[in-house]
């Protein structure tokens, strides 16, 4: 990869040299006045081919201008910039001006006048100004007095360097600045018979090329720049190079807006003066029309070479290749095109006259610079002018920084390629971004907690979560410097009746499997006032704790089990630099996608969660359909919000959050509150990760999706399951993102990354899906009038009937009998389907394969595969598409209808009926989905065995029976086991005394408890944990808190009639006047296409389109196309991040852990079998210091 890069970076830079030597040398020149000159030359160097080629060659100069201002636009649209100081403003802009015209100078004055070789060595003397400016900041270094006095006189020496050319410039009879040709030469002339034809005459022009050269080094100015120091004793706070600094920082793309347009005005101008170009005549227009491929090939080579080397450049700095890729290419850039364009002219002059139209003996200056000694001294302008950037063999970034953090000033120069990329490049960090790096880091590596809810999963699926963790734990064995890690499993609902129910059984054969043979000792065992507590050492030193929570003694469900362990590690730990890895219990991933969302966090200290891509697996047609689903939605919908402005949910199934983010004022705080109303009961309790991620929008900060970051979990394989499923998820979306688009102004003026242009897309997003179920059956009636034939009113009739009965009857029948009927009606709909597509299929033959509806078919399919090619790794998923198409109705109508009927409905709707011996009756209700959804008819949800009930009956009768005495009980003193937990959690409000049958139960679960399936050492837990987890429970997580009682059904039935109401009007009125314009027609649009038709023999084909349906597949083209284009740029990132995260051998370091390293990816996906075996190493806190960074702390809860 080294080397690739090098050759790159080095090809594209000389094909950029060569290109500009080329270009310059045909633009228009100063005529020479010492007679010299055949008569004919002013003939043969100002011709309108020349002035169109200096028109083309300035285009090439503007074209970075114009990328500027178009990534500003876009930056301040959807970046929410904030506008800077008037008089930041105007001093940028004065500077771009001075900028712009010493460029132009430079170009259209000093190149053409000089010969090729000359101008592409006199660019190395355009660093006058930083090195000016670092020798006067030599001296405030914290080197030594030797130290300072041979830096400083080495600064010296190259701004003497640099300013020698002045030297060459004013004193007579040198012939530096002169276009020397053997083309008229004669031997008395010079040494070697050539002539001089164009030179830098006359004081005023000697004065523009010195002035040229002066402020064209301006556009380095502020990246050699001190930052000041703050004056804290002085009201003005900043000095005024400081406030400008900030605000430059803080506001740089609104800035680059008026800087890039000035930039522009000012080329356009000074071009026209200094190259007397006559850009607004019509002639020079016309021929630019008429230039051949010679002439406007080296132009083209000159663009796309720069924008080629800009972006290696920027590959280069990410990757920390610097050195070897960036630094020696540009090194040794200019002497490599000097000797190549050297070569060609003395031995193959054809090629650059075929090719480029350059002819070599008019031009072309080798055999003179070869007998001169000039060379000498355009090696000093060189090597003086890499002392001067330094900096660039010293790189201090880290991995995947942000271009912001590598270069001062966004894109690139077109001229002077070279020396921007090497004076532009970052010389130090803030030093204010220093200190907090140290503040925050102290030595402390980031600490992950991985913590798993965990309910009703199967066997299978806790094992799926235990290797996984696993994984990570032998990672971090083997790089401990890195990160330290600790897993924590939250187990809700384990218990029942006091004794530790069948689940928590699986769960420990689940354990005992994933160890195998593994060295790991028995757990130790706790009793908070929760339920359990287990804690396993891992090998390698890290620690598994298990959770094990009584519903009856806590707040079960989710949302509260991630307030359990946020309170708890971020809380009552206070670890610092800590990250929540949060996971759902059936989850599979590696340790390296848990690295690339921890590079998220690396490269913006503002990132407050990243989540990964979501696999889901399984079998049968409805994990297809899934399979699809997911992937559209991260391919498009997610890749587009992370370059728009922020991912809206971060998937609690596999996501990183910051912890300073999560205890962040008005986060935290606000997530464990509990809902008092129907609409705070859908945005709390039913999407809880949604809910989490828009908190932190809206104190924020930036919430981010890494592509590469691959996990697995399991799908819903019955149609019940995942109706329920999106019944639980479509609401608690549809409130978030209205939540969003109700407090747009706070939010945009509170996060950066969000802005109002991004708040319209995501309006438009919502439009889309209210009316979704409208537009489903207005494509269905457009179908039956095309296939069938129908008239405009009945075809309606027929798609709008069994919509209608669906609705009707998801809101008196039962939750059972809608379902049975969703089911039927899916089905229905898949052949209804299939009508559409031969409708389609109908329109493109007989009325035009340009039809509107055709090419947004067309351009639907083509945008999918083109988003599984750059996805190679899940392109089968594209295989399911035919089958998400036909599914489209039963998704975007029959349940969105079956969502909002059941709105008030809040139970969780997945695994409530499960059992946790469910692995083969997976793959026998997968055989029956194959004929889905009609085969959900039968109902094939597994229910509790009867075979079970009675084994755990016969338990509890044994070890009820008097006498009985477990072994545990031998070991262990009494005083010891006795349960705490009733002690640990009274309070006023306690539940009243029970009978005697509930004193019997209580005594049972003491028995059982003591068989549990997790034997080991019972201690007491520590006293500060215990009052901790006391006062939690008393102040968060007290099951029977009033407010957790309160009855919110009939507020939950409002809500669902009001929002089924206004949905329902709404898709009637949009339905209404679509048919009314198809009805009467009268906005109908009439295109001409050139399609010979049977009955036209003038081969003229008149289609006619209804103008409100056009605008409609329009409205939606542009959606998908905005998705595309975020696909396409997140899909590059992700690329660079894949090639960052890659192990590749440094030329330039070897140490002693390189064979460690080299095994990372083996580590990141093996899997642990039960023969696998994992080195101790109790100490597993890591010593070196991460460059990883939290957000400077607010005020924090405090319980």
């Amino acid at each position: 990869m080294y080397v690739f890069l090098f050759v790159a970076f080095l090809a594209s830079m000389v094909a950029q040299k060569l290109s500009l030597a080329v270009a310059s040398s045909k633009i228009p020149r100063e005529n020479h006045e010492d007679g010299k000159r055949p008569t004919n030359s002013s003939e043969l160097f100002n011709t309108p081919e020349t002035e169109a080629h200096g028109m083309l060659l300035l285009t090439a100069m503007c074209i970075p201008y114009i990328f500027n201002f178009l990534s500003s636009c876009w930056k301040v649209h959807f970046g929410n910039e904030k506008p800077p100081s008037i008089l930041t403003v105007v001093l940028c802009v004065v500077l771009a001006v001075c900028q712009s015209v010493g460029l132009c100078l430079l170009v259209f004055h000093l190149l053409p006048n000089v010969g090729p070789i000359q101008g592409l060595l006199v660019l190395s003397a355009t660093g006058v100004v930083p090195s000016l400016l670092k020798s006067t900041t030599t001296l405030r270094k914290s080197y030594s007095l030797l130290q300072k006095v041979a830096i400083f006189s080495l600064d010296i020496l190259a701004l003497l360097l640099q300013l020698s050319i002045a030297v060459l410039i004013f004193v007579p009879e040198v012939q530096f600045f002169c276009r020397i040709s053997p083309l008229y030469g004669s031997k008395d002339l010079t040494p070697t018979g050539d002539i001089i034809t164009d030179c830098i005459n006359g004081l005023g022009s000697r004065f523009l090329t010195l002035f040229a050269i002066f402020l064209t080094s301006l556009a380095w100015l502020e990246n050699f720049l001190e930052i000041l120091e703050e004056k804290k004793d002085h009201e003005n706070s900043k000095g005024f190079i400081s406030r400008i600094q900030s605000d430059l920082k803080k506001n740089r793309a609104f800035i680059n807006i008026f800087v890039s347009l000035s930039k522009i005005l000012t080329s356009f101008l000074i071009t026209s003066l200094v190259a007397k170009l006559h850009i607004f005549e019509p002639e020079n227009w016309e021929e630019l029309t008429k230039q051949s491929h010679q002439d406007v090939l080296d132009i083209i080579l000159l663009v796309i070479s720069s924008i080629v080397c800009y972006f290696l450049a920027c590959l280069t700095c990410k990757l920390q290749m610097q050195v070897f890729s960036f630094a020696i290419p540009c090194l040794l850039s200019t002497p490599a095109a000097t000797a190549l364009l050297t070569f060609i002219c003395q031995n193959n002059e054809d090629f650059l006259f075929d090719n480029f139209n350059f002819d070599c003996g008019s031009n072309c200056d080798a055999n003179y610079l070869r007998s001169n000694y000039y060379l000498v001294l355009a090696s000093l302008w060189l090597l003086s002018f890499y002392w001067t950037a330094g900096h660039i063999w010293f790189p201090k970034q880290e991995k995947l920084a942000q271009i912001e953090r590598l270069f001062v000033n966004p894109l690139y120069c077109g001229i002077l390629l070279e020396q921007d990329l090497v004076l532009n490049r970052k010389r130090d960090q803030d030093k204010t971004q220093e200190q907090d790096d140290i503040r925050t880091s102290e030595n402390v590596p980031p600490m992950i907690y991985a913590c798993a809810t965990m309910w009703h999963e199967t066997r299978f699926e806790m094992e799926q979560l235990l290797k996984s963790l696993f994984r990570m734990n032998k990672d971090q064995s083997n790089c401990k410097k890195e990160y330290a890690f600790e897993a924590h499993i939250f187990f809700d609902d384990a218990f029942r009746d006091g004794i530790l129910n069948e689940y928590v059984s699986t769960f420990k054969t689940a354990i005992d499997r994933v160890i195998g043979s593994m060295q790991v000792d028995e757990p130790d065992s706790y009793t908070p006032c929760y339920g359990r507590q287990i804690k396993y050492k891992m090998p390698g030193g890290n620690f598994m704790y298990i959770h094990l929570k009584d519903k009856s003694k806590i707040r079960h469900k989710k949302r509260w089990s991630q307030v359990m362990y946020m309170y708890y590690l971020l809380g009552h730990r206070k670890a610092e630099n800590a990250f929540i890895l949060a996971l759902d219990g059936d989850v599979d991933f590696t340790p390296g996608a848990v690295r690339m969302l921890i590079d998220r966090m690396k490269k913006d200290e503002n990132v407050g969660a990243a989540c990964g891509r979501i696999h889901p697996i399984g079998n049968g047609p409805i994990v297809w359909y899934q399979k699809f689903e997911y992937a559209i939605a991260h391919w498009l919908q997610k890749a587009t919000e992370h370059v728009l402005g922020c991912v809206l949910c971060s998937p609690g199934c596999f996501s990183l959050f910051r912890g300073s983010a999560l205890m962040d004022d008005n986060v935290m705080k606000k997530y464990l509150e509990i809902p008092t109303n129907a609409s705070e009961v859908l945005m709390y309790d039913l999407g809880e990760d949604r809910w989490l991620c828009t908190l932190l929008l809206q104190q924020g900060y930036r919430v981010d999706y890494a592509a590469g970051a691959d996990a697995s979990t399991y799908a819903p394989e019955g149609f019940d399951e995942f109706f329920n499923q999106r019944k639980r998820w479509g609401p608690s979306t549809f409130a978030n993102i209205m939540a969003l688009l109700q407090n747009g102004n706070k939010v945009v003026k509170k996060n950066t990354n969000i802005s109002w242009l991004y708040i319209v897309y995501l309006g438009s997003l919502m439009v889309s899906t209210i009316i979704g179920p409208a537009t489903i059956m207005m494509l269905i009636a457009g179908a039956f009038v095309t296939v069938f034939d129908l008239s405009i009113v009945n075809a309606y009739i027929a798609s709008v009937i069994p919509g209608v009965l669906f609705f009707v009857i998801c809101l008196v029948c039962s939750t059972k009998v809608q379902l049975i009927v969703a089911q039927v009606l899916s089905g229905f709909y898949v052949i209804i389907m299939m009508v559409v597509m031969v409708g389609l299929l109908i329109t493109a033959l007989t009325q035009s394969p340009y039809h509107p509806s055709v090419i947004f078919l067309l351009g639907l399919v083509i945008i999918f595969v083109v988003a599984a090619t750059l996805h190679p790794k899940e392109w089968v998923n594209i295989l399911y598409g035919f089958l998400y198409f036909v599914s489209i109705p039963s998704g975007f109508l029959v349940q969105v209808i079956y969502s909002l009927c059941n709105l008030n409905d809040v139970s969780w709707g997945t695994r409530e009926s499960s059992t946790p011996n469910k692995d083969t009756n997976k793959e026998k209700t997968a055989l029956l989905n194959i004929c889905w959804p009609f085969s959900n008819l039968v109902n094939t949800s597994p229910k509790r065995g009867s075979h079970e009930m009675e084994i755990l009956k016969l338990i509890r009768d044994i070890t009820s029976k008097p006498g009985y005495k477990s072994q545990s009980e031998e070991v262990v003193p009494k005083s010891v086991l006795s349960s705490k937990s009733d002690e640990q959690c009274k309070d006023k409000k306690a539940i009243p005394e029970k009978d005697d049958i509930s004193e019997r139960k209580a005594e049972t679960s003491k028995r059982w408890i003591e068989q549990d399936p997790f034997r080991g050492k019972r201690l007491e837990m520590n006293e500060n944990e215990s009052k901790f987890w006391e006062d939690l429970v008393k102040k968060y997580l007290d099951p029977h808190d009033k407010e957790m009682k309160k009855d919110l059904t009939e507020e939950l039935k409002k809500l669902r009639n009001n929002v089924c109401s206004g949905m329902a009007l709404v898709n009637i009125l949009w339905i209404t006047v679509n048919f009314m314009f198809q009805f009467r027609s009268p906005t109908v649009v009439t295109f001409q296409l050139p399609i010979r038709a049977d009955e036209d023999e003038h081969g003229i084909y008149e289609m006619k389109i209804e103008m409100l349906g056009l605008l409609f597949i329009i409205f939606f083209m542009v959606l998908l196309l905005i998705q595309f284009c975020g696909m396409i740029a997140h899909s590059l990132g992700t690329f660079i991040h894949l090639v960052a995260r890659a192990e590749l051998p440094n030329p330039f370091k070897r140490n002693s852990n390189d064979k460690s390293k080299n095994k990372q990816d083996d580590i990141q996906n093996q899997q642990p079998d039960n023969g696998t075996q994992m080195e101790e190493n109790s100490s597993h806190q890591p010593e070196r210091t991460s460059n990883l960074k939290q957000r400077p702390k607010r005020r924090h809860i405090v319980i």
